[in-house]
């Protein structure tokens, strides 16, 4: 696969395995004509701890043959053996596969169209019967593709996808109406599309919905990046969404200009349904998508807007996403006006728990408690090598019962000297002892769970491309100034093994 310098695209997201047990009524599935494609990347080597964003060409080998519509995909990632790894261990953040040969008035960046995308959810792709995508066997096409391994260790991988599709050729081709797809996010336009949320805010209720509860102005340049304008009617026929760890829901509202009040109409919601006991706190979650007869008709000057929402009582989340993919039929307004009618937003899962979901963590200690720990000697710097921080590693606790201690007053420093373009390390707060089994739930950024809790994060300590990638682009951070006496707990939110502690006194 040929490689090209990564997009300034909005990234994300999602779909998979749709277990049989969930009916499909009003869709393609089982009807005569249709094909059952698989696809696979060659190989890709996963370096150790990476998180970094690559775009590869997809070879005419990995797409379908002859012209023809899309009607359903849901990708996924395996090791070469086809096992998918625990979500624990290696999972695909997303994956989004662009037609660089097409556009879209909604498109994430420049003129290239969103065909479908997946992500840890893994939401399965549906297009109900009677529409399609449109696709071209000339077409180019572009997999923006980030691969999170959570452990110091090499492997290899490849990227999946099923697709149902009918060729342009088959009978029924004559009953497929083509569909547009529209690219709905809250950071519409960013390289690497994503905003923060922290412990204990937004409303009373627990939840921070953003934009609508960023303390700060998050388009402050004027452009509303979760909004987009109609430029024409269209009856939008599915949606798909997409969250991160912690996200309740995707809400689509549309207003249009002179209606009385100027009320805008919630048109569609994709609800997360948790099946991790600790709730709201993990990838194994389920996002509803449209049901296969939901319509709504739009027209031209409409505004849609998505607003997405975290929960904010168990922890603070980083980096997070809020990201819609519509298919609309342009020119077209069959379905149910929502200004005139009510249009039911709720949609339905598409598949149920996944096994690779099954190792949620934080049973059992695996490090000694630092509380517990003796103070050691005063340091000034930690540095972050070979997967540790030293001074102060939880794992090395075992050698020597101590931890490093900082004055009240002064700050303590931390330096990424592990590979800076593919090891990307953060300082995050977690709530004492933080001293238990790595899972897909534990540990969590929630320093502000304990007694005189404190939450911080210094971001991912290295250099990827600018506005395009998770790093920070640097590799020096530093604790507050201002932390009380007390010993401090934190760990690499890209590699939870890792685990460390200081001391204030």
């Amino acid at each position: 696969m040929s490689r090209v310098v990564p997009l300034a695209a909005a990234l994300l997201a999602l779909l998979v395995l749709a277990p049989s047990a969930f009916a499909e009524a009003g869709l393609w599935d089982g009807t005569k004509g249709v094909q059952h494609l698989h696809f696979a990347t060659a190989p890709i080597v996963v370096k150790p701890g990476q998180n970094s964003i690559d775009n590869v060409v997809i070879p005419a080998a990995q797409k379908p043959k002859v012209d023809g519509y899309i009607v359903r995909a849901r990708p996924d990632l395996t090791y070469l053996d086809g096992t998918v790894p625990p979500v624990d261990v290696i999972h695909l953040h997303h994956g989004v596969w662009l037609n660089a040969s097409g556009s879209s008035p909604a498109s994430p960046a420049g003129s290239v169209q969103p065909i479908f995308f997946g992500g840890e959810e893994k939401t399965v792709f549906r297009i109900p019967k009677g529409y399609g995508y449109a696709y071209k066997k000339s077409d180019m096409w572009i997999l923006n593709e980030m691969i999170h391994n959570n452990t110091p260790n090499r492997t290899k991988v490849r990227l999946v996808w099923d697709l149902d599709f009918i060729p342009k050729t088959a009978p029924i081709a004559k009953q497929v109406t083509p569909v547009l797809p529209l690219w709905m996010d809250v950071r519409r336009g960013w390289g690497y599309p994503v905003f923060d949320v922290a412990q204990r805010s937004g409303g009373a209720d627990g939840q921070f919905t953003f934009p609508d509860e960023e303390p700060t102005n998050p388009y402050g340049d004027g452009n509303r990046q979760n909004e987009f304008s109609m430029p024409y009617d269209a009856t939008i026929v599915a949606a798909v969404g997409h969250l991160h760890p912690g996200g309740l829901r995707d809400d689509i509202d549309v207003a249009r200009p002179g209606v009385a009040g100027g009320a805008s109409k919630l048109i569609f919601r994709s609800e997360a349904k948790y099946y991790d006991p600790a709730g709201p706190v993990s990838w194994d979650v389920s996002l509803t998508a449209s049901k296969p007869k939901w319509r709504v008709a739009v027209k031209a000057g409409d505004v849609l807007a998505i607003h997405a929402t975290y929960d904010a009582r168990q922890s603070s989340w980083y980096e997070n996403m809020g990201i819609v993919l519509l298919f609309a039929v342009p020119h077209q307004t069959t379905g149910p006006d929502p200004f005139a009618t009510t249009v039911d937003p709720r949609g339905e899962l598409t598949h149920g728990h996944l096994a690779e979901n099954d190792h949620h963590g934080g049973k059992t200690a695996v490090y000694p408690d630092p509380r517990k720990a003796k103070a050691g000697a005063a340091a000034t710097e930690v540095k972050i090598k070979d997967f540790q921080f030293v001074p102060g590693d939880l794992g090395l606790l075992y050698d020597k019962d101590q931890i490093p201690t900082v004055p009240q007053g002064q700050s303590l420093a931390f330096v990424n000297q592990d590979d800076p373009n593919v090891e990307w390390h953060s300082i995050t707060t977690c709530r004492a002892p933080c001293n238990r089994q790595t899972g897909i739930s534990y540990p969590l950024a929630n320093g502000l769970g304990g007694r005189g809790g404190v939450q911080f994060d210094s971001g991912q300590l290295g250099f990827g491309p600018a506005g395009a990638s998770p790093a920070a682009n640097r590799l020096t951070w530093e604790t507050p100034s201002d932390l009380q006496q007390g010993t401090y707990t934190y760990f690499c939110r890209i590699h939870p093994f890792m685990r460390g502690a200081f001391r204030v006194q």
